[in-house]
């Protein structure tokens, strides 16, 4: 997988993965444990419909839908290329063809089925083991895009000589990312000052022992340290050393042998980190004098020992050069947010995104992909009052204009007429922005008109383009563009459309900006040209360093000889000073924030010692490859289906002692848009079982299934507290078994929110599970209630339902948001079936408190009607705490909570390993159930007299139960009537991945004369209102 630098993001792929692909339609298996997993899913949106070709080469099934066939050519001679480099430096052969899925941009890979959840935009391809699938966009310049085929396709090797799909282990991370970076040969700038930084910090973590890699800023240092350790291999081993390592470490992790670093270089693990270390340290020797950056003054980034804003990448200063706009990651929210920061003192003035991102109507705040920290991410108007900035929204990004004084949003500017724009730059007058993006997978540099619009594109050639900054007249732009390799600037002229090369040589540089009006400001990896320089130097260093370059003389002056590298250079406004700049620097494994005066130089060279215009050459890989036409082909829908990874293991136990056991079997096709489901999960002896088929490859997800369900419950008439006891908790449970069949389509609005419709036909079949008392039972309820409360029969229920889910997760559960899910059904008589009607609705809020505390609210009602009204059973869990697991059982209910959840210790260290720390929960609950025709009074203050039943007896004459009632009793005050409350508080803990769960809970229906009147006599009212202690594994709502 290659990471684009982009900040880490946490997702729940086993609870996300299973309630969408299960949660469809009103009766189906998940029903079976949604007391468990009480979620409904965000929405994994397709916006596009690929129609998807096949086109073969000798070593890769390539696939492709038509709006990349101009690529396609070229696209296939890199992977071939690719496949040639690593099966000759790892001798190595596949004995399959390599399933290749292009995507034309990233917002399309984004939209891919091969896995079953969201990709990060921080990540920009992926190779997985089960299939050896490669999944990449191709819209990054072909140098890059070569390079990152090869990266990804060294993953299938090592897939291939440790077959990691089977086994269920892997190799270290920094084996499968170093060797994916070394085997292209190249060095990024920004991934090489991450080695230089560990070596001079001397902080080089210890390679086999996997959690070193813990506390750094940079989720890409495992990569880059693994591209050191394998270039560290071949300088003692040679090539030949790193095959062996590699086949050392598939017989150790296969067949469990001997330590992988002894077998292939005769050193202990201790021996081999510990020569790295030297390796290292020796390599990057000749740069331990050069500038650190405590030189260039106090670090004005946020401190992340005391502050939630860490690791500050991008700035931006303000034009009174008072205040610097950053963007940052907050620790406590998990997303980046732009903070303002006093030039001063770097004390954060605001942060003008606070909250989460969605709050703000946005997905995220986006990232300028592989380029990162060397092109900017935001502009501020030169009014002063407006900063501009790109966020996903959906498939494509939309430009945000944001009232710094105020912070609020003040205009919204959705860019889909092209695709992944990035790098917004301000006009002098403030009424246009230019910015960077992507037609048909080509970069170039784009206008927006504030006022009208419109979008025009003013580069418009074959090479990519970025980071434009205008002319303090407004008259052009200068901006990067990628050629022969390299990353130069250009000068644009807005009145001619005039192109002009201002930098050369074989080097690169990042986005620069205007000094004055004839200086620009930017950073490069140049070195003086006219000095000789040794060839490990120059290998080594390749550092970032802050330049100038004078438009009217052609000459560059050097300004900085840092260690690691200097970025995101930004001029400042400043009374005593006209070349006071800000830049982002990198140390110890974070990144600082400096300002300096531009007053001493370190070279001046002019640029034309650096080479002059030329011919440009585009990138032109090993091979080229020729399309064969016959070699393509419609892809078949359900084409090359297998079994998509192993199956889940589900587990819970519920707060009565039923444990929760089940997993899936799941099909699909290489593309994950055709998917075949077999599911099956028990809750104690009571089994669920469904087949589904889904479509995944449109918008509009459509699918069906059919299952068998047996749900067990408590009929009504046994109460656990009662003193007369007439049924034990075993007679009084009762089974609805359903056998059917649904279509079903899902429509996804937006991320967040869906319509789900159904429709099908089922057998519903409710009894007792001890055929013993059957007979008694259901004469008593009759009696009792007066109606038939169970049914045997067929129902043809359309449903129709509506979800909204904003929940922000974290490892314990939900930490913000809000869910909504409003479900209609109605099932008409047709011929023999059976008719009712049914109305569910589910309301959550969270409220956040702190870091990771919070207020969950939850507030659900079922009604339903008709001649056989379908019901509804809950209780136990998080549903009604302090109840039985599905106590509550009516054709209406509701049930509310209250919780207050808190973290009590971050984490633990036991004899097991590192459990996930301990949180708190004080919760409220009340509910109530009642069947239809049942009188049905929740709560009251009314005095009324009741005659409480004291004992049930069989009649000898009839052999029906008969209540024995004691003489009419008054009761007067409020109490609960038919609702029942509970109060109390828990502890949770995360152990082997799953929540458990300890609760106290008090019940109560805030009346001990109700209480005992209505558990029969004194003594059972004291049993309702007992402790009671529950054990229970599962998730919250």
């Amino acid at each position: 997988m290659q990471n684009r630098n982009g900040n880490h993001l946490l997702t729940f792929l086993g609870i996300l993965i299973l309630v969408y692909f299960t949660g469809f339609g009103q009766v189906t298996a998940a029903n079976a444990q949604s007391q468990y997993i009480p979620y409904h899913g965000k929405n994994r949106v397709k916006y596009d419909n690929f129609k998807w070709h096949i086109y073969a080469t000798d070593h890769f099934e390539i696939f492709y839908y038509p709006e990349l066939e101009q690529h396609l050519e070229r696209v296939a001679g890199y992977a071939e290329s690719a496949y040639q480099l690593v099966s000759s430096d790892l001798r190595h052969d596949l004995a399959f063809q390599i399933p290749l899925v292009l995507f034309k941009t990233h917002s399309e890979f984004q939209q891919q089925n091969v896995l079953p959840a969201d990709i990060p935009e921080g990540i920009a391809a992926f190779a997985e083991p089960l299939r050896n699938r490669m999944v990449l966009p191709i819209d990054e310049p072909p140098d890059e895009l070569y390079r990152l085929i090869v990266h990804e396709l060294t993953h299938i090797f090592e897939f291939d000589i440790i077959p990691q799909s089977i086994l269920g282990q892997s190799m270290p991370l920094w084996v499968a990312e170093g060797l994916a970076d070394y085997i292209p040969g190249v060095w990024d700038p920004l991934d090489l000052m991450e080695v230089r930084d560990a070596a001079v910090a001397d902080i080089i973590p210890r390679m086999t022992v996997p959690d070193e890699f813990f506390g750094f800023t940079s989720p890409r240092l495992p990569y880059n340290l693994g591209h050191a350790a394998f270039e560290f291999m071949e300088s003692r081993w040679g090539k030949q050393g790193i095959r062996e390592f590699l086949f050392a470490l598939r017989s150790n992790i296969v067949g469990g042998g001997s330590d992988a670093y002894m077998e292939a270089t005769d050193l202990t693990a201790e021996d081999w980190d510990r020569e790295f270390s030297q390796y290292i340290r020796d390599r990057f020797l000749a740069f331990r004098d050069k500038e650190r950056p405590e030189v260039y003054g106090r670090n004005l980034a946020p401190d992340p020992r005391v502050s939630s804003y860490v690791a500050a990448y991008s700035i931006e200063p303000s034009p009174s050069g008072e205040l610097l706009a950053a963007v940052a990651t907050n620790r406590k929210d998990q997303e980046l947010d732009i903070i303002l920061i006093s030039i001063h003192d770097g004390s954060v003035i605001r942060n003008l995104t606070p909250g989460f991102s969605q709050d703000h109507g946005y997905d995220y705040i986006s990232i300028p992909g592989a380029r990162w920290t060397t092109v900017p991410w935001m502009s501020w108007s030169p009014t002063g009052d407006n900063l501009a900035y790109f966020v996903r929204k959906g498939k494509h990004k939309t430009l945000i204009v944001r009232n710094v004084l105020t912070s609020r949003i003040e205009r919204r500017f959705d860019m889909q007429m092209v695709d992944e724009p990035e790098s917004p730059a301000f006009s002098p007058t403030s009424q246009q922005i230019a910015f960077s993006a992507l037609e048909n997978a080509i970069g170039d540099i784009y206008l927006l008109d504030l006022t009208s619009g419109n979008v025009t594109n003013l580069t418009n050639d074959n090479f990519a383009a970025y980071a434009p900054t205008f002319a303090p007249d407004g008259s052009s732009l200068v901006y990067l563009a990628r050629v022969s390799g390299n990353n130069k600037l250009f000068h644009l002229d807005l009145s001619t459309g005039e192109k002009t090369q201002l930098t050369f040589g074989a080097h690169d540089e990042t986005a620069a900006r205007f000094l004055n009006a004839d200086t620009l400001v930017f950073s490069s990896t140049a070195t003086d040209p006219t000095q000789p320089i040794d060839p490990d130097i120059a290998r080594n260093g390749n550092i970032f360093n802050i330049w100038t370059l004078s438009l009217s003389t052609g000459l560059l002056t050097q300004h900085t000889d840092t260690v690691t590298g200097n970025v995101s250079t930004v001029p400042i406004s400043a009374e005593d000073s006209d070349s006071k700049v800000g830049f982002v620097a990198y140390f110890k494994g974070n990144y600082s924030v400096h300002t300096m005066n531009l007053e001493t130089s370190i070279t001046e060279v002019a640029s034309s010692d650096f080479g002059a215009p030329g011919p440009i050459f585009d990138f032109q890989a090993p091979l080229t490859h020729t399309l064969i036409v016959d070699n393509a082909r419609r892809k078949g829908a359900f084409e090359k289906l297998f079994m998509d990874g192993r199956p889940p293991i589900n587990f819970g136990v519920s707060s009565s002692g039923d444990i929760l056991g089940g997993s899936q079997l799941s099909f699909t096709d290489l593309l994950g848009e055709q998917q075949f489901n077999m599911f099956a999960v028990s809750i104690a002896q009571y089994r669920t079982a469904s087949f589904s088929y889904a479509n995944l490859s449109k918008r509009l997800q459509w699918g069906a299934q059919a299952f068998t369900q047996t749900q067990f419950f408590f009929t009504p008439g046994y109460s656990q507290y009662s003193t007369f006891d007439f049924l034990t908790r075993d007679q009084a449970i009762a089974t609805q078994t359903m056998r059917g069949a649904t279509v079903f389509g899902i429509y996804p609005f937006s991320r967040f929110r869906r319509l789900e419709l159904s429709a099908g036909f089922y057998h519903s079949l409710e009894n007792w599970d001890d055929p013993s008392v059957q007979t008694a039972n259901q004469a008593f309820l009759s009696n009792e209630f007066g109606v038939e409360l169970f049914r045997d029969g067929l129902f043809a229920p359309i449903t129709a339902t509506y979800v909204q889910e904003t929940t922000v997760f974290r490892e314990f559960g939900p930490l913000a948001g809000n869910t909504v899910r409003i479900s209609f059904t109605e099932s008409p008589k047709l011929g023999n079936t059976l008719s009712q009607r049914s109305v569910d609705a589910d309301a959550r809020y969270y409220f956040r408190l702190g870091d990771t505390g919070l207020l969950a609210f939850r507030a659900r009602g079922f009604q339903s009607w008709g001649d056989y009204p379908d019901f509804t059973f809950f209780g136990g869990n998080s549903e009604m705490r302090g109840y039985e697991y599905l106590e509550f059982i009516g054709h209406k209910a509701f049930f509310a909570n209250v919780e207050l959840r808190f973290p009590l210790v971050t984490a633990m260290a036991t004899p097991i390993g590192i459990l996930g720390g301990i949180r708190g929960t004080f919760f409220f609950n009340i509910g109530a159930a009642a069947i239809n025709n049942q009188p049905f009074t929740p709560y009251t203050s009314e005095p009324e007299q009741v005659s409480p039943v004291m004992q049930v007896l069989t009649d000898p004459n009839t052999g029906l139960l008969t209540p024995i009632r004691a003489n009419p009793m008054t009761v007067s005050g409020f109490r609960l009537k038919d609702a029942r409350a509970s109060y109390g508080f828990g502890l949770q803990t995360m152990a082997l991945g799953f929540p458990i769960h300890l609760d106290w809970s008090w019940r109560t229906l805030f009346n001990e004369t109700w209480e005992n009147m209505l558990f029969g006599g004194f003594t059972g009212g004291e049993a309702f209102r007992r402790p009671k202690f529950d054990v229970w594994i599962g998730y919250d709502f």
